[in-house]
């Protein structure tokens, strides 16, 4: 595993780059925010590109809550809770990757109650060597459909 910078949530604005994917559900901003903050382990249901999802202790968790994460594929992010503003804001940094190259990195999932429902907007904050940086960029599209497509059917779970 590689160790990242540290980095605090002014990161998710000043970052070299930035990535920002936004979906609007129908289920509850609370509910909502419970499916992504405080019940990782269901991550893999409705998202696939998680393989599995976990905090590294205890309930409650919160600001300082460490979490461990594993894509398909074998990427694997050791992260610490940044934000914990239920039900609006949810935040954690990247401490240790398998990935090299990156050098900080950070992801805010935002809920927002809306007339037109709740707009969840997930925002990843990185900095990252040059060739690194260019395939986050170069997968943007791809994690735009896969965000959507992720939120969707986390509507649908929650509406089950």
């Amino acid at each position: 595993m590689y160790a990242t910078r540290p980095v605090d949530l002014d990161f998710l604005n000043e970052a070299p780059l930035r990535l920002s994917f936004a979906h609007t559900l129908q289920a509850a901003p609370k509910a909502v925010f419970d499916a992504i903050a405080h019940d990782v382990a269901t991550l893999p249901r409705w998202y696939g590109a998680v393989a599995t999802a976990e905090y590294g202790g205890p309930e409650p968790f919160g600001v300082g809550t460490r979490r461990r994460v594993k894509l398909v594929g074998g990427v694997a992010f050791h992260e610490r809770i940044l934000a914990w503003d239920s039900p609006v804001r949810y935040a954690y940094r990247v401490e240790h990757t398998n990935v090299p190259g990156i050098r900080a990195m950070a992801e805010e999932w935002s809920v927002l109650d809306t007339p037109a429902g709740t707009r969840v907007a997930w925002t990843m904050a990185v900095d990252a060597v040059l060739p690194v940086a260019a395939t986050f960029r170069a997968s943007a599209p791809g994690m735009a459909v896969a965000t959507r497509r992720a939120l969707g059917r986390l509507d649908r779970m929650l509406a089950a």
